[in-house]
């Protein structure tokens, strides 16, 4: 009997010491791939203050000139000015349209329109980045929808392609679905009855909106604005097949350093200073938005 006792006294230590450290256990995967990139991001890191070598590649003397360069030649410095601006537009534009349809697809009545509204919303997941730039090179094309409507119109076809219309519609379609997901677990943290006491008392639908809804949603829209961002600022297949070579971002500017001209340093200073400025971007919207509070106080 008091074996018995003793046996399931260890068994219940074992459980309980178990599931003290399930949590560690379940990250382990996500330390390994952080570790794994940040070996990586240091590497990419020390070949940029290496010396460019047409026979060696690069060699391991220290050296600032390839940062000097990435900030001084006017190509470079463009391919970042057009990333962060055409990025922060689609950002934008992709919370003035997401908000309202994840607060209509959670709020809606009809259990038919919710799915048919999430499906919309999970669609373009299942279709690949490539395939979705393709698309939109087709329809925006001379000879696509977009000309030939306009050809109909106007008798003159119109094309977007080749130009920063395009690269923002493809980042748009993109990026969109993505933060009407990220943003609707926080509608749905909403409760009604809080817009029903605020219109009780007075307010508007309109007001009852702005003044109590949105104000809640704030971690669901910096995580939003963090996610998209960051994803569209590394952005590679739509600025290149959209922007035909003339509107690159940064990542095209790097793929063209390291794979066509065999650049390795230049192009890693490049990719450097982007995550960096990322980093820094990141930093000061998680400080304005107080989110770090906010989950501090959520626990």
């Amino acid at each position: 009997m008091t074996a018995e006792k003793g046996s399931d006294s260890l068994k219940e230590k074992i459980y309980l010491w178990a599931k003290k450290r399930v949590g560690y256990l379940l990250t382990l995967p996500a330390i390994v791939s952080v570790g794994i990139m940040a070996v990586g991001l240091f590497y990419f890191s020390l070949i940029s203050f290496f010396k460019y070598d047409i026979i060696q590649i690069f060699v391991p003397a220290f050296t600032l000139e390839n940062y000097l360069r990435v900030f001084t030649t006017e190509g470079v410095v463009s391919s970042f000015i057009r990333t962060f601006t055409l990025t922060t537009i689609t950002c934008i534009l992709c919370l003035l349209i997401g908000i309202p349809y994840a607060y209509f697809m959670v709020r809606t009545k009809s259990l038919m329109l919710k799915r048919a509204l999430l499906l919309m919303t999970l669609v373009p997941f299942f279709i690949g980045e490539i395939v979705k730039a393709y698309s939109w090179l087709i329809i925006l094309g001379e000879k696509g929808l977009l000309g030939s409507l306009t050809q109909q119109l106007f008798h003159s076809p119109i094309s977007l392609v080749n130009t920063p219309y395009a690269v923002l519609i493809g980042l748009l379609h993109m990026l969109l679905p993505m933060t009407i997901l990220l943003i609707a677990p926080s509608v749905t943290a909403v409760s009604e009855y809080t817009e029903m006491a605020a219109q009780n008392l007075g307010a508007t639908p309109r007001q009852c909106f702005f003044h109590v809804v949105l104000p809640q949603l704030k971690p669901g829209i910096l995580g939003a604005l963090i996610v998209t961002f960051a994803i569209g600022a590394t952005e590679y297949a739509n600025p290149d097949l959209l922007g035909g070579g003339v509107f690159d971002f940064v990542a095209n500017v790097m793929y063209m350093m390291i794979f066509n001209a065999v650049n390795y340093p230049y192009g890693a200073a490049m990719g450097v200073v982007l995550v960096i400025t990322l980093s820094a971007i990141v930093y000061i919207i998680l400080r304005i938005g107080k989110i770090g509070n906010i989950f501090i106080r959520g626990r």
